[in-house]
C-alpha cells in the first residue's frame, strides 16, 4: 500500500476515534451496560424477539400464535425505548451513524454510479 495513502488512513482512524460524538457514544454504551434496569429490559426484549421468531418458524406469517409474539416483542421494545438512558444511547447512536454516513459519502462517492466493462 502506497505509504500516504496509509498515513491518511491512520489520520481518518485516529480522527474518528477522538470525534466527540464518537466518544459519547463509548460514554453512553458504559453507561447503558451498567444500567440494570436497561438491561433487564434488553434480555427480555431478547427473548421475546427470539419467541416471535419461533412463531415465525412454527406458524403462519397471519396466525393469532405470531401476532401475539409480535405484540409482545413490540412492547418489550417500546419499554425499553422508553428509559432515558436508552433515548440517550440511540441519540449518540445516530450522530455516529450520520457521521459514518457522510465519511462513506466522501470516501466513495466518485465510485458511485460509474458502470464497469
Amino acid at each position: 500500500m502506497d505509504k500516504l495513502l496509509y498515513e491518511k488512513l491512520v489520520d481518518l482512524k485516529r480522527g474518528i476515534e477522538e470525534d466527540e460524538r464518537v466518544l459519547y457514544l463509548l460514554e453512553m454504551e458504559k453507561k447503558l451496560s451498567n444500567d440494570p434496569l436497561a438491561m433487564k429490559l434488553a434480555y427480555q426484549k431478547d427473548i421475546k424477539a427470539m419467541e416471535y421468531e419461533d412463531a415465525l418458524k412454527h406458524f403462519k406469517e397471519d396466525s393469532k400464535e405470531v401476532e401475539a409474539a409480535q405484540k409482545a416483542l413490540y412492547l418489550a421494545k417500546k419499554e425499553l425505548d422508553s428509559l432515558e438512558i436508552v433515548k440517550e444511547y440511540n441519540k449518540a447512536y445516530q450522530a455516529v451513524r450520520l457521521l459514518y454516513e457522510d465519511i462513506n459519502k466522501e470516501l466513495f462517492s466518485e465510485f458511485k454510479n460509474k458502470h464497469s466493462c
